[in-house]
Order: structure tokens, then sequence, then C-alpha cells
């Protein structure tokens, strides 16, 4: 073969090569073709309304007609001489039609109602998309010519008097009422109410119209939790129905729960601008009010900003007390708390009382999921560094002590002693109530108790004033040094926003050999102790021991306090014995209830 007849040979090769190709080329199944040419038809079709919800065609209705593209989609406007007498069906002529035919169904042409609300893809499809769930929507495919339309949506409706101008609806969990969007495939062959959805829509609101409320709920929609009705006037929140029973509706029902006023209940809504934030510097297990008025702070697990309690219903102040032997008062320190919408609401009196309180938040069951500490001092608590004794800056007093201890030539004030801890507990225990005293002080509301053995940490959530009873060794049943930390601020910490419990750290002054350190004095005789310069000044506070928990010990002559470092049954702290002239860093038992002086994170 002559060079000119191989160069077309190969040519020829290269072009079948080419065209075979061409013709086993895979197409995106992403981008379906368009055709490039739609056949149009013209057909007299009947809507069925179902035999629930929407009682009747109107003049003005406008239903969504499409076969596979939504280019072709056709709308339309239901005239009065559409509509049968009863209204139940209304048949027109539609022009413009493009069925879409498959083998696996018959159907071939899909519907949606209202119009307004349809929001189909660019290739729907068997599909019908809405951009809404909170509203009437029903779907449908032919069957020839007759589209037999089935709700989307169950409808829980209510009514309540008064000039209420708005509503919201919501779970307690803060359950799924709805979707941003929803598509649903109702077939001859298949019928899926959420096939596809989009963001969960956790709050239902709207305007109030004659004082009846309806709200729309698709297939997937939750209240297991019960339900809360909102309602406003002159723009704020001002009563609200609460539901505490699962409330449900099925697809195509219609729930009345009838008139609701009489249910109402006064609603104080916590993102009033009235309402001070307490946890506006972080969330925490205890919180310094200094001021009187209404506060709030997130309801959530310690210092992790979004672990929130499911099933919470109410809050209550569980105990109180003036850190002294007098009788306390109930609603002297806290008047009251209560729980919306994640927000513990805290009330105070118009002059306030120096003292702690301590409050619940509880389930449906009166169940204790978490308590915090509201710590009101007489005057303002003050953070310095008092030359650097604990690494770092450090509160002028005891975690909870309504005053700052003083190094006079005179008994010092038992209000300094503060609160006690068994380590690794957030909730607070009475010291002192005197001047070495061997009672603690007095309370109002919840006594503590004194458990036989060991506790488990769930017992003491749900019960703060149990204290876990085991002498030389831990309240918890099985141990765990992760409580506090001397690495970060644990989710049981007991200090405020901006504190956390020492870290141990043998190369500061207070944890190491603190007796031999600048500013060190001790005076047992007017129950205090100093170090640093300028001095802080310690108060012989004694401990609650583990022998012992019940009661005060060695007040005046001994006191502990605690770092953050556990080991086992036994933490580190510096254990301080006038009687015994040993100022030193050691262990003592984790049941054993110490002192904490907080410091600056």
């Amino acid at each position: 073969m002559n060079p000119n007849m191989k160069k077309i040979y190969r040519s020829v090769l290269v072009c079948c090569s080419l065209l075979a190709l061409a013709g086993c080329w895979d197409k995106d199944p992403d981008t379906p073709d368009v055709p490039e040419e739609t056949v149009k038809e013209t057909r007299t079709l009947t809507f069925v309304l179902p035999d629930a919800m929407k009682q009747a065609w109107v003049a003005g209705d406008q239903i969504v007609v499409h076969g596979e593209y939504a280019k072709d989609q056709v709308v339309v406007t239901l005239d009065a001489a559409d509509i049968s007498a009863d209204g139940k069906t209304a048949t027109k002529t539609v022009e413009g039609l493009v069925p879409y035919k498959r083998e696996d169904c018959s159907s071939e042409l899909y519907a949606s109602w209202p119009a307004a609300a349809s929001d189909n893809l660019r290739h729907c499809f068997f599909y019908s998309k809405f951009s809404t769930t909170n509203a009437q929507l029903m779907a449908a495919c032919n069957d020839g010519d007759t589209f037999a339309f089935q709700n989307i949506c169950g409808v829980i409706s209510l009514s309540v008097e008064g000039d209420y101008e708005a509503y919201t609806i919501n779970t307690p969990k803060k359950e799924a009422l709805g979707y941003s969007f929803l598509q649903v495939k109702i077939t001859d062959s298949e019928a899926n109410f959420r096939q596809y959805v989009g963001e969960p829509v956790l709050d239902l609101q709207g305007a109030l119209s004659d004082g009846k409320i309806q709200v729309f709920l698709p297939e997937g929609a939750s209240m297991e939790s019960g339900m809360n009705v909102k309602l406003m006037k002159d723009g704020a929140y001002v009563k609200i129905l609460r539901i505490d029973e699962p409330v449900s509706v099925a697809r195509g029902e219609v729930l009345d729960l009838g008139d609701v006023t009489a249910k109402l209940e006064d609603y104080e809504d916590p993102f009033s601008s009235d309402i001070i934030d307490l946890d506006a510097n972080g969330n925490a297990n205890c919180y310094i009010v200094t001021e009187p008025g209404t506060y709030k702070f997130k309801a959530v697990m310690g210092n992790k900003p979004n672990q929130f309690f499911g099933g919470s219903s109410d809050a209550d102040v569980l105990w109180e007390t003036w850190n002294d032997d007098s009788e306390v008062e109930a609603g002297s320190v806290v008047v009251s708390a209560t729980y919306a919408e994640d927000f513990i609401i805290v009330h105070m009196p118009e002059t306030l009382r120096p003292g702690n309180a301590v409050i619940a938040l509880r389930d449906d069951d009166g169940k204790i999921l978490w308590s915090w500490h509201i710590w009101v001092p007489a005057d303002p608590v003050v953070t310095a560094s008092y030359g650097g004794i604990m690494g770092g800056d450090l509160m002028d007093r005891n975690l909870g002590a309504l005053v700052a201890t003083k190094a006079d030539e005179a008994q010092i004030d038992p209000l300094s002693y503060g609160l006690v801890y068994q380590w690794g507990r957030k909730d607070p225990f009475t010291a002192a109530g005197t001047y070495n005293g061997s009672k603690p002080a007095t309370w109002a509301g919840a006594p503590d108790v004194v458990a036989p053995s060991a506790i488990t940490l769930e017992q003491s959530i749900a019960d703060p004033r149990l204290l876990g009873h085991i002498d030389n060794g831990d309240w918890l049943v099985t141990s765990d040094d992760a409580m506090w930390s001397d690495t970060e601020k644990t989710v049981y910490d007991p200090c405020p926003p901006g504190y956390r419990v020492p870290a141990m750290n043998p190369a500061v002054p207070f944890w190491n050999n603190i007796s031999s350190q600048t500013g060190w004095a001790i005076n047992p005789s007017y129950g205090w102790l100093t170090i640093g310069d300028p001095a802080a000044v310690f108060p012989i506070a004694g401990y609650r021991d583990d022998y012992s928990v019940g009661g005060m010990a060695k007040v005046g002559v001994r006191t502990l306090y605690w770092t953050s470092n556990g080991s086992g049954a036994k933490a580190t702290g510096d254990d301080l014995r006038s009687d015994k002239g040993t100022y030193k860093l050691t262990t003592a038992p984790k049941a054993r209830l110490g002192s904490v002086r907080c410091v600056a994170e």
C-alpha cells in the first residue's frame, strides 16, 4: 500500500473510532434533557376536595398543574361557574398541559394547592414542592382527567377571648413543628407526604383574627413534650397556655382545643428589656447579684452554653440562708424563680437581703434537673493578686461569704466564713453560723440530708441537699477526678462567670509551704490568717468533717481550702491547722466539706 493510501486508511479508522465513542457517550444524569418540542394538550379537568378541612372551592382559588418540568406548569384559576353547588368539585377546561409519562405509574399530571405556596423545582418529575408547611396544603395526581386531592397537614385550632394581637406556638423540648419547605410525592402507585424537607421550624407565629388560632402540622412534626401558646398584647407576650401532655394530630385531621381562655397563665417574657442578664459574661453554676431587680440566665448545664435540659417545666427557690443562726424568712434572699423559654428568671426583693440561695430547675414530675447558686454579698466582691499568692487574681473572700475577712484585733465576722463544698460538687452547703460555732448556719427551704453512704452523681444532681457520707473517702460511689480540673473550668465548677476553683500549683506561695511566705500571719484567737503583699485575709472557717458531714468541725482552729486537683478518693488542698502548727498542701477526703477561694480565669 502506497504512503498516501496508508494516510487515508488511518484517517478513516480515527473517524470511525470517534463516531463510535460519540455514540456510547454517557450523559450527565443530573442534567436531564429538556425536550426540544413539547406537545401541549387541552383537557377538561375535575378537581375533587378531600372529606376534611377545606370545605369548598371558591372563586379565585388557584391550582398548579404540572408534568415533568416546572416551565410547563399551568396555574388554574377557578371561576364561580366552575364550582359545583356543594363546592366539593370544580371542573375547568385547561390548555397548555404537558403530561409526564412513565412506565412505573399511569398518572401523568400532578396538582398542588394553593398556588401561592407552590414552589416546584425546575425538573419536578412527579413531586409537588411547597414553600411552607404552616398552611392548608393539598396535592393530587390525575386519574384520567380527575384529581382527587389529599391533605398534606393536620390542623390544630383554638380560640381565646381578649384583645390579643399575635401568637407564638412551640414545644418545651423545641421539637420541629414544620419545615422551611416540603416536597411530597403522590402518584397512582405511591404516596409519600414527606419525601424531602427543609430546615426544621421550631416556632409557629401569626396574627390573631377574632381570637381564633389555626396552625398546620405536616407529617414528622412532633409535640411529644406538649405545647406552649404565647399571646401578645401591645407588643409584648403577656399570657401563655401550657399543655404538658403530648399533642398529636394526624394528616387531614382537625384537633379543636376550643376556648382556652380559662387555662391561660400570666407570662413573664425572658426577652424583655427590663430583665437583666446574669450570664452576659458567661454561663456558670453561681451568679452574683448586687442590685434589686429581675434577672435571668440560661438554664444550661454549668458553663456549657448550649447544653439545655429536655423536659424542663418550672423552677423554684430550693433553699436560702443568711449565713448566720437567725430564723431565715423564706423569700427574703430570692423572692421567687420561674422557668420560661430556656431561661431561669430570678426575682429579687426591693431591698436586698445579703445571703445565699439555690434555685432548682424541675421537670413535669418535680425531679430536679440542675441547680444554681445565687450569691448576694453585703458589699462588692473585690479581685486582686495579693502579690501573686495563687498565681493570678483571686477574690477577697471565700465563695459564698457575705463580707471579706478582716485581720483586726477582734473576732472576725462569721458572715465571712462563706459556704463549704464536698470536692467536685457544684452545690454549696452552709458553714458555721456563729463565730467558732459547731452548728451550720440556718436556712429556709429544703434541709440538707446526710446519706448513710456514698452517693451517685445522678443523686447529687437530683438532690443538691444530699450529702454523700463515707469516712476518709469520696462522697461519690465511683470516684471521678474530672469533676473539677486543673486545666479548665468544668461543668461542675461552683464559681461565678469569669472565675474557677484554683488549680493545684506548688510553685505559687499559697500552695507551697504557706507559713514561710511573705505576709504570713495567723491569729487563732480572732480567727484569721494572712498571706501576700498586700495581704489577703482568710477566715479559719473549719470544715464539715467526712466523719460527721452534718456538723462543723475545728472552726477557728483549722481550715481546708480546696484546689481543683483530685486523685481517687482524695483531693488536694491547703490543710491549715493552728492546733498542730502544720500548714501544708496535702490531700483530704473528697467527702469533707472545705472552703473555696475562686480565682480569675
